[in-house]
């Protein structure tokens, strides 16, 4: 089992989701994490918050959550793991990034990629997407 790393954006005691869709943002940015998160909530959705690839995994294999956002790059660290394990669990995600994800995209074609700066139409218009699947 991977020891998780303090996330210093996600809540010390963190409810899980219940009754409205939920979705999992990852993101290490703090002011994008809470940019994209007030977003999310405008549209009616639980979201939880995490910043580093430990905590992630963690709540992937707890899978608490209908979809999720991933910042490809956290820390130094790519997340291919995590969305190798979305893609076995069949959870609906997408990746978002200011660098290039052409390759991912060349890879997985299928899974939604956003390129940071975005607009909030843009996001809102691939979350529906993703929990419409």
């Amino acid at each position: 089992m991977r020891e998780v790393a303090s996330d210093p954006i996600a809540t010390a005691a963190r409810e899980p989701c219940a009754r409205q869709p939920c979705v999992l943002l990852v993101e290490d940015d703090a002011i994008v994490a809470m940019l994209v998160e007030q977003i999310l909530l405008d549209m009616g959705l639980q979201v939880l918050v995490v910043a580093t690839l430990d905590n992630a995994l963690l709540e992937t294999e707890m899978a608490d959550f209908d979809a999720a956002i991933i910042d490809m790059f956290l820390r130094g660290d790519r997340a291919d793991e995590l969305t190798e394990m979305l893609l076995v669990a069949k959870v609906p995600f997408m990746v978002m990034s200011g660098a290039d994800l052409s390759a991912f995209h060349a890879a997985h074609p299928e899974i939604p990629v956003l390129a940071k700066p975005f607009a909030k139409a843009d996001l809102e218009q691939h979350v529906h997407g993703l929990l419409n699947r």
